[in-house]
């Protein structure tokens, strides 16, 4: 049996047909593994891209492309996706400061987008409140309005005022600035909705009435929700970032002191 195999491998080896289907076979398959690993790009052309194009003709020539002019534009738009993802693919933006300038400030536009459409998602925002609620603390705030009194006013006190400028959740430190120590001192003394007596300040005698009065401690979810927003995006933007850092081993010159982490880079977004 072993003789008979060895016969039929040595008229294999031997056979100058045989060499030429192996061949044959072997290049098949390569051609057959390389199409079929070979992804197909595709440059798609959505109908909010055409009404831009056509918006943007218009604006830059004064009048609405032609059939022909739009065609000729949608054209070049596919072209430079192709040839500028073909030039990425070959690493042509490496060494030009300009062109990796512009892809960082479009990477961080795309990320600050997501993260901003993210933190109009109230379950999120408020996971993001619960797990970050220190964070949002106020000192003591009064809700109150006041009057600047007439000279008439001050010697003869009325209980109602027919003008009267208004403050909402103003701090103590606020206050002073504002309207004087005497003011704020005046302010534990007042019952709610209660007309103070005149009062001295920098800029005149006023009366004032307290509306509201918070105690320090934690902004509720709808006060800190403008604040939560924006704290929201600007974290969900540095994970991002600093998920893409990681991919990456950053090489520096031997002996230099630079310091460049993802805290120091994370700086500089």
């Amino acid at each position: 049996m072993l003789k008979k195999g060895n016969y039929w491998l040595k008229r294999v080896i031997k056979d100058p047909f045989s060499h030429f289907l192996i061949a044959g076979t072997l290049l098949f398959i390569c051609y057959s593994l390389y199409h079929s690993s070979a992804s197909v790009n595709t440059i798609s052309v959505t109908p909010s891209q055409v009404t831009q194009q056509r918006k943007d003709d218009t604006l830059y020539f004064g009048s609405p492309p032609s059939k022909k002019e739009l065609n000729k534009d949608i054209n070049h738009v596919v072209l430079k996706q192709m040839l500028s993802q073909q030039a990425l693919k070959l690493g042509l933006e490496k060494g030009d400061p300009n062109l990796n300038e512009m892809l960082m400030q479009r990477y961080l536009s795309y990320v600050s987008q997501l993260a901003k459409i993210n933190a109009t998602n109230t379950s999120l925002l408020h996971q993001y409140y619960l797990t970050h609620q220190a964070r949002y603390k106020h000192p003591d705030m009064y809700s109150l309005c006041y009057h600047f009194l007439t000279p008439q006013e001050v010697q003869h006190p009325i209980s109602t005022m027919d003008s009267q400028q208004c403050l909402t959740d103003v701090s103590k430190q606020a206050l002073l600035a504002k309207l004087g120590t005497k003011t704020v001192d005046a302010l534990a003394a007042l019952a709610p909705n209660q007309w103070s007596t005149p009062i001295d300040t920098p800029f005149g005698a006023i009366a004032i009435k307290v509306l509201d009065y918070q105690k320090a401690g934690v902004l509720s979810f709808k006060q800190a929700k403008q604040q939560l927003a924006h704290d929201f995006a600007r974290d969900d933007v540095n994970s991002k970032i600093a998920a893409v850092i990681k991919q990456y081993h950053i090489a520096l010159p031997a002996g230099s002191d630079f310091t460049v982490n993802t805290k120091t880079l994370l700086n500089n977004v």
